[in-house]
């Protein structure tokens, strides 16, 4: 008997694809409906239960055999996948637009997983936007080497240039994040998703700053979208989880790979992020309306320079941004930099802050602001620092849903009191 026995559409995707009962439907009734009452039981919940079992069994060996061989739907070992995590799954795939969808145990395990699943490997180049978070540049850096694969890493938003190393190097994978971490520079997505296809390579969008709320990759034609499902899909800053959605016809690779990594997510988590998933809507008109009014505040204040926020008409990338995203909406992530900065400047900058939190994560309900070069990117060095434009004074700020008077009055007096010398 073969190892796996498939069908036209592998049984065990068919789970996680899109729930077509809500795919006409708005943002918002997505978030809260999507996935959620897919199975018929006698007991009727508003909302999935958490399944914390690791085995499955049923009332013959042959039931138990087909869901092993996928001749039937159904769950045998939480690794390979469980009810909870089965309504996440469907959620984010309706959200996303996508086929099919697979949800692990953090934004990296994503990352890594949607690189496994391209091909990344023996012989393989893997072209990535220099400007990504700083352990997905590592990681295609110096951990894919070990399997065989080179990396090259260059700035996305020149397109000349970037069709010129394509042609070239003929990569692989192209990897990237249409808004950049941390500098929020705006790859444009469509026309490098083209440019890659038009070569033959495989393109993974990382789509956690912008969200399926500001832009869709599937609908642009994006092979592989990964998310941290820790940040704004969840939102509240409890849960570590991550996915990655692909079409149906590259599932088996990404499935497989899942199980032998095995960073499966726990049900718990999977209930977590849905319980966020939510008010994600809701939560995300909160924070573009924030996040474009503090760009406007600290572009104007006198302690600041070069802030860079995609809804800014200075942002370099400005028209990109109004193209590709939803109408009006740019997103909640900005980076900026304080005048005449040092390490101890920086420092008591962020030990100021009385509602902004100095923590490295983003996409909280919280305002959250960190010093890149000590923290997320720390690890490249301050020659690939200076190359990417993060200085000591330069500060990523994922705007939160706090009154918004209350925001701007908490960075003034931590702007002024970090120049000052006491």
């Amino acid at each position: 008997m073969a190892k796996w026995e498939h069908t036209k559409e592998p049984i065990h995707a068919e789970n996680r694809r899109a729930d077509t009962r809500y795919a006409s439907m708005g943002l918002e009734s997505q978030c809260l409906h999507a996935g959620e009452r897919w199975e018929k039981h006698e007991l009727r919940t508003s909302s999935t239960p958490i399944h914390n079992s690791t085995t499955y069994f049923y009332d013959t060996f042959q039931e138990l055999e087909d869901r092993i061989y996928h001749r039937k739907p159904g769950y045998v070992y939480s690794r390979l996948g469980s009810p909870t995590n089965t309504t996440l799954e469907r959620a984010l795939s309706t959200l996303e637009d996508a086929e099919v969808t697979h949800v692990c145990s953090s934004g990296m395990a994503a990352s890594h997983l949607a690189l496994l699943a391209a091909g990344a490997g023996q012989d393989t180049l893997i072209l990535c936007s220099s400007d990504v978070y700083g352990s997905v540049y590592t990681m295609v850096e110096s951990t894919f080497p070990h399997l065989g694969a080179r990396s090259v890493f260059m700035d996305f938003t020149d397109l000349n240039q970037l069709e010129e190393v394509v042609k070239r190097e003929r990569p692989r994978i192209v990897y990237f994040e249409v808004v950049t971490n941390p500098m929020t520079k705006v790859v444009d997505a469509p026309a490098v998703i083209e440019i890659a296809h038009r070569y033959g390579a495989t393109v993974i969008v990382d789509n956690t700053f912008t969200t399926p709320y500001l832009i869709k990759p599937f609908k642009i034609g994006a092979d592989y979208v990964g998310h941290s499902v820790s940040k704004f899909l969840s939102g509240h800053g409890d849960v570590l989880a991550g996915s990655v959605s692909c079409h149906l016809q590259d599932f088996e690779k990404l499935h497989e790979m899942m199980i032998q990594v095995g960073c499966t997510l726990g049900p718990n988590e999977a209930w977590l992020a849905l319980r966020g998933l939510k008010t994600f809507a809701l939560r995300m008109e909160r924070h573009c309306a924030n996040a474009l009014e503090v760009a406007q505040f600290l572009e104007s204040h006198p302690l600041t320079e070069r802030v860079r926020y995609p809804g800014l008409p200075s942002h370099p990338q400005h028209d990109v941004a109004q193209r590709i995203f939803r109408e009006g909406r740019y997103g909640a992530m900005l980076s900026f930099d304080i005048v005449n900065c040092d390490r101890d400047k920086a420092f008591r900058f962020l030990d100021s802050l009385k509602i902004a939190l100095p923590a490295t994560t983003l996409g909280d309900v919280y305002s959250l602001i960190v010093n890149p070069a000590r923290t997320t990117h720390h690890q490249l060095g301050e020659e690939t620092l200076a190359t990417m434009g993060i200085g000591v004074g330069t500060f990523r700020m994922s705007v939160g849903i706090e009154y918004i008077g209350d925001l701007k009055e908490d960075l003034d007096q931590a702007l002024k009191a970090c120049q000052s010398s006491g």
